[in-house]
């Protein structure tokens, strides 16, 4: 590099440096903050948190609730059940557990329900922490979802008992009254624990109770009746026991025959009363002192606890015969024969003959729908008497009337003799 030009940026350079100083002490006179000190000074921040694991899963219980507002029960299900296998807090796992089980059941999906269910029973044999709580809680889910069911098929006017249902209907019914049925054994054999007997009748009540309500005819529903009351006496009787007046405490049954072991035949001599009845002056009967002889004679076999002496009372026999005076038997009056209608309710079940009511064109034309409940008096044949009341849409109410005409009941029958009866029948209008 040529002389004159290294001795140009030395010059250049040496400038440079002479104006840096000059500024960096101007700033430090005047104050000034330089780049490096704005920095050095700038406070920091602390970090946001993130979301923690609870918040996330509570956005995820929220997403799956409304995936079943929405019936997308599917969605529903695949949610709740990948939170179910990931999170290990219990009370996350209850909420899920309720939840899948609902979406289940509104699905129709029996088959998971059942295995759920069997699942959380056989966890409440073990020693599992909330695994009795846990089960109650699930089948108390299905009872739930069978009254649902049932005031479904009400709200719309029929009758889950219905045997012209179509087979969809008649299907699902069978299944959640298959579902009922398990959860109605399994409460039975948890009642035999004394320590969850009373939790497992409630359960069992309510559950027998449920499917009472689901019966596919009269019969079928005492007989469910029947059998919760049959099983809460099996469940008292086994928790007996018997208070003994002789020692402090209860005493088992084992020991009822306390007083027999105690009680022992006594050979002290019978002590002999005899008991004369009165009479009229009639001289007495030469048999008698022998057969009060004869009496004291005869072993004792009188066993009384203690250390009196047993007593034989003998009564002698009237030596003269009254003759019976005659019984005069009043015939009670008959009772009055109750003529009075027997209410019967809704009357869908004991229909013989249905007729389908004709949609009134003008009522189509605005597109009237709703539900029209008709009330009517039947005869002793099982006929239509009288239309009593309709209620519902104003325009469908005279077409539901002309159907309930048409239709034929079996005869109701009160003390063996035929009678009135009134009830309802609910019409839906749908297009």
């Amino acid at each position: 590099m040529p002389l004159n030009v290294r001795r140009f940026s030395s010059a250049v350079f040496a400038n440079l440096l002479v104006i840096s100083g000059f500024v960096i002490f101007a700033q430090a006179q005047t104050g000034v903050p330089s780049a490096a000190n704005i920095a050095a000074s700038t406070p920091t921040l602390p970090a946001q948190p993130g979301p923690t694991s609870g918040d996330v899963m509570r956005d995820r219980i929220s997403k799956s609730k409304a995936f079943i507002a929405v019936r997308n029960y599917n969605a529903a299900i695949f949610e709740l059940e990948n939170i179910r296998k990931e999170t290990g807090d219990a009370a996350v796992r209850g909420v899920v557990n309720i939840l899948l089980m609902n979406s289940y059941l509104e699905q129709g999906d029996y088959k998971r329900a059942q295995t759920l269910l069997t699942e959380f029973y056989a966890a409440q044999k073990t020693t599992k922490v909330a695994a009795s709580e846990s089960y109650m809680a699930v089948a108390g889910q299905i009872i739930k979802g069978a009254r649902d069911r049932v005031e479904r098929y009400r709200a719309l006017g029929l009758s889950v008992s219905d045997r012209t249902l179509p087979l969809e209907a008649t299907n699902d019914l069978e299944k959640m009254r298959e579902t009922l049925e398990i959860v109605i054994t399994q409460s039975k054999e948890i009642g035999s624990n004394k320590a969850k007997a009373s939790d497992a009748m409630m359960l069992l009540e309510e559950a027998s109770s449920s499917r009472s309500m689901l019966a596919r005819d009269d019969y079928d529903s005492r007989r469910w009746k029947d059998e919760v009351a049959d099983t809460r006496e099996q469940v008292i009787n086994s928790r007996s026991v018997v208070t003994s007046a002789m020692e402090e405490g209860p005493t088992h049954l084992q020991n009822a025959n306390l007083v027999a072991e105690n009680t022992k035949a006594v050979e002290t001599p019978p002590v002999i009363i005899p008991v004369v009845n009165k009479q009229p002056d009639v001289a007495p009967a030469p048999k008698r002192e022998r057969e009060v002889k004869a009496v004291e004679k005869q072993p004792s076999k009188t066993a009384v606890a203690g250390n009196d002496r047993p007593v034989i009372v003998v009564s002698a026999p009237p030596t003269v015969k009254e003759e019976p005076k005659p019984i005069v038997v009043t015939p009670a009056p008959e009772a009055a024969k109750d003529t009075s209608p027997l209410a019967v309710g809704s009357l869908i079940g004991f229909a013989t003959k249905q007729a389908s009511p004709v949609y009134p064109a003008a009522a189509k034309t605005i597109r009237a729908t709703g539900v029209v409940k008709v009330e009517v008096t039947i005869s002793e044949k099982g006929d239509v008497a009288e239309v009593q009341k309709t209620s519902g849409h104003q325009m469908l109410q005279a077409a539901a009337a002309d159907a309930i005409r048409k239709w034929k009941f079996k005869p109701f029958v009160r003390g063996g003799l035929p009678v009135k009866a009134t009830g309802f029948v609910n019409f839906n209008f749908a297009l």
